[in-house]
């Protein structure tokens, strides 16, 4: 009888995802489901939104009392009506979804992943900071940061 050999050489391993990148995946993916829930949420109840901004305005909600800058801000999104608002959260919608798109791709160790949630990312970034808000903007950069430390395994 013949002895046979397998050759490991013939067998490519598939590349093993590191425990943090693992992590950030999971925790990006969680975040996104959340956030994209939440916003098909919006575009589905946007009537009922409407209505109790309308009732909060008015006075004739059980709400409590809000201040000037708060009834200009509900203002402002009656203004805008429901089109134009469903339009807005279809838009972020999107981008949320190709933010998920490049977790995906890191998840399956693809640089280009990297690139994608980073530039959704970045973007969000300037947009939250423009908008005064700055919490949100710090662990969107510690996440690129963290991913960016894995994007050497990545292809």
């Amino acid at each position: 009888m013949e002895n046979s050999t397998i050759q490991m050489d013939s067998f490519q391993e598939k590349p093993k995802r590191p425990q943090l990148l693992t992590i950030l995946c999971v925790l990006s993916y969680i975040w996104g489901a959340i956030v994209v829930l939440l916003l098909f949420l919006c575009i589905a109840f946007s009537g009922f939104i409407f209505e109790a901004l309308n009732q909060i305005i008015n006075g004739t909600s059980n709400f409590p009392s809000i201040n000037s800058a708060q009834q200009d801000a509900i203002q402002t999104l009656l203004n805008m009506g429901e089109g134009k608002f469903s339009a807005i959260v279809a838009g972020a919608i999107i981008i949320y979804m190709t933010s998920i798109l490049g977790v995906y791709k890191m998840w399956k160790l693809q640089k280009w992943g990297f690139y994608i949630y980073a530039s959704i990312n970045g973007l969000g970034i300037i947009y939250s900071i423009m908008g005064g808000s700055y919490f949100m903007p710090i662990i969107s950069i510690v996440f690129i940061i963290l991913y960016f430390r894995n994007i050497q395994y990545m292809k």
